[in-house]
């Protein structure tokens, strides 16, 4: 019954994630060597409910690499991953104000999107319950 709001409510963990890096970005993209993070959790999330995840390994150590993915998409979190491909600009620093500002832009979009989601949802639920009556 609340498999839909329980996945809302990864997206929006996603979310609030994603603003906290793409925050990050931004109060560093002065600091020379800093280098850009992104979050990753969409494609994880859509092969796990198209049952791709596979066998997922577990590790013992937070240093390990993770192997495989949750075939749960309830067990899918999301992963904050660095970019050392390239640098932008002469002090090594390779944060693109510009991008990241449009990134938290459209991040804002989407988590007021799903919490709009979930508010109706709840919003039928009550509906329903007080129909019953």
């Amino acid at each position: 019954m609340f498999r839909q709001v329980n996945l809302m409510q990864r997206g929006m963990d996603a979310a609030w994630a994603r603003e906290e890096v793409i925050t990050n970005n931004i109060v560093n993209a002065d600091t020379p060597g800093y280098k850009v993070q992104h979050v990753a959790f969409e494609s994880m999330m859509q092969a796990a409910l198209a049952g791709e995840g596979g066998l997922e390994g577990s590790t013992t150590n937070p240093k390990h690499f993770k192997i495989g993915g949750p075939s749960d998409p309830l067990k899918v979190t999301p992963v904050t991953l660095t970019d050392m491909h390239y640098t932008a600009r002469m002090d090594g620093s390779n944060v693109n104000i510009d991008q990241e500002m449009s990134e938290l832009a459209e991040n804002y979009i989407r988590y007021s999107a799903m919490q709009t989601q979930v508010s109706s949802e709840f919003n039928r639920l009550r509906m329903v319950i007080r129909e019953g009556n």
